[in-house]
């Protein structure tokens, strides 16, 4: 079990820059509700966006008076919600689900978007600023029934109250605040700037992902649709409208729909790689040639390199699997798979030795039962050959 950890860095000269504007092409793009097969599905309900954030009224009444307190002693507002998170949320436990500000205080779980969510609303108590910044933490990847996820999380920076000045013309470029990061403990790297409607859009699309995965195609549908509201250029709705159609079993929709957003140069790899899944299911070469080569130049993630090291195994290059599945392992140093494949190798080229260790450490990492007792089984074959 796995519990949160805060950490905070208050920032006095942090530039506005952090806030980013989109630009707007002035050439007409076709939209991704505009490209999707609504005749496929119904549109259900979903989760309001003031359902997301609002507090449950007995929560909200114990925050302001916390920070009522802090204020009296003279302590910043942006740093009263760092401390009322330290102190109230010491064993919020981190669990899956993306949940709203009151689903995740009930059940004291939830992931980092719902802390975000949950900081969002505490700032809105306040009448406080935020922006976001979208970050990757270790493990980066897992894998799910053959789908790959790229882990990404936000993290909330709030805004110091704006001082009053009394010359208008002056002009702020930098703002104090507090960067609340709810994973301090792993090791983080930035990715993009983010702000509130991205905030609500990674709700919904969240959302959806899970009803994806549960075949609840109704429902993701829905919450595609919501989630374009507030971002409609966004290539992870464009890829996961394409997953959609695709296991809705309209694959000319889905190829329209990855066309469409290359066209827009909206790109994402996740969207290159399932367009390439699709482009192979429809037997299309030429396609999964061109989208093989627009793959050439982007890192490359664990799995993939996976998969080549297999492929050159199979091939009798075991010196080019050893350096592809080292590769990996550098990527991704929790995926027992990993071991277990370089085993392999290690075990064609004669090193009985490291081949007992690489399989050591896949027994220690993997979580499948089933998978731990086929590891078991190869390293006491490995031990009785001795």
């Amino acid at each position: 079990m796995m519990f949160y950890k805060i950490a905070v860095c208050i920032t006095f000269l942090y530039l506005v820059g952090c806030n980013t504007t989109k630009v707007h092409q002035v050439e007409q793009q076709i939209e991704l509700e505009q490209l999707l097969n609504h005749s496929l599905f119904n549109k259900l309900d979903t989760p309001s966006e003031y359902s997301i954030f609002e507090l449950p009224n007995a929560e909200k009444e114990k925050f302001l008076a916390y920070a009522e307190k802090q204020k009296q002693s003279e302590i910043r507002h942006d740093r009263i919600i760092y401390n009322y998170l330290e102190s109230n949320l010491a064993n919020f436990k981190y669990h899956g689900d993306t949940l709203t500000s009151a689903q995740a205080l009930k059940l004291s779980q939830g992931n980092c978007i719902s802390l975000a969510v949950l900081t969002q609303s505490y700032a809105q108590a306040l009448g406080l600023e935020t922006s976001f910044q979208e970050v990757t933490s270790q493990p980066v990847y897992a894998k799910e029934n053959n789908v790959v996820y790229v882990a990404s999380h936000f993290r909330t920076r709030v805004y110091a109250p704006k001082v009053d000045k009394k010359n208008d013309n002056i002009v702020e470029f930098f703002r104090a605040g507090t960067l609340i990061d709810y994973f301090p403990t792993r090791r983080s790297f930035y990715s993009s700037s983010a702000d509130y409607n991205d905030l609500v859009s990674k709700f919904y699309s969240n959302l959806a992902a899970t009803a994806l995965a549960d075949k609840q195609l109704d429902i993701a549908y829905s919450l595609i649709l919501q989630a374009n509201k507030y971002t409609p250029n966004d290539p992870e709705l464009f890829n996961i409208a394409g997953i959609l159609h695709r296991r809705a079993g309209d694959l000319q929709s889905a190829k329209n729909i990855y066309q469409t957003a290359l066209s827009n140069n909206e790109i994402s790899i996740n969207l290159i790689r399932n367009y390439q899944l699709l482009a192979k299911k429809l037997g299309d070469k030429e396609l999964v040639k061109e989208l093989s080569s627009q793959l050439v130049n982007k890192e490359k993630d664990p799995y993939e390199l996976l998969v080549i090291a297999k492929n050159d195994l199979q091939a009798g290059h075991a010196h080019q699997a050893k350096a592809h599945l080292e590769q990996a392992i550098t990527k991704a140093p929790y995926i027992a798979e990993l071991y277990l494949e370089l085993a392999k190798v290690r075990y064609q080229q004669g090193n009985i030795k490291q081949t007992q260790t690489l399989l050591e450490k896949a027994i220690e990492l993997e979580r499948d039962n089933q998978k731990i007792d086929v590891y078991q089984a190869k390293l006491l074959s490995l031990q009785m050959d001795k």
